[in-house]
């Protein structure tokens, strides 16, 4: 009878199962990096993306005020307490949108808040204060409307 010899100290055979510490903190580095370059990116377009909407209510004010033109312009039905109603769909935190109108015009402006960072937004790389919009066409800051 033989016997089968086993060997239990063998170099090859007893691998590493897992990671060291070394590669967790590479690791965790590479993604601290990727993570400080693609956060301010997406803030970017978050700003964008409730600007957009803020212009898009705006135009639908614009509309609404053209449609209802009756030897002048009113706010009725527009605002309620300073309050836009049915047609703002842009966060109230983001943006204030104030419409001033008369007889001769009209002038709908949307402020940006701060309480969300706003009032950081750029157009073409120009901070702007409010965006406005007016009977005769004007849309300041040109930037922001192209």
């Amino acid at each position: 009878m033989e016997m089968i010899r086993k060997i239990y100290c063998k170099g090859s055979e007893n691998q590493q199962k897992g990671m060291t510490l070394i590669e967790l903190v590479i690791v965790i580095a590479i993604i601290g990096i990727l993570a400080s370059i693609a956060y301010p990116s997406y803030t970017g377009h978050i700003r964008k993306g409730h600007r957009v909407q803020a212009m898009a209510d705006m135009a639908k004010i614009q509309l609404y005020l053209e449609k209802h033109y009756d030897n002048g312009y009113s706010t009725v039905g527009i605002l309620s307490s300073g309050k836009c109603l049915d047609f703002c769909e842009v966060a109230a935190d983001r943006y204030e949108i104030s419409v001033t109108a008369d007889s001769h015009g009209y002038l709908i402006s949307a402020t940006p808040l701060a309480g969300k960072g706003q009032d950081k937004d750029q157009c073409s790389g120009v901070t702007y204060h409010r965006l406005t919009l007016s009977h005769s066409g004007k849309s300041l800051p040109s930037e922001c409307w192209m």
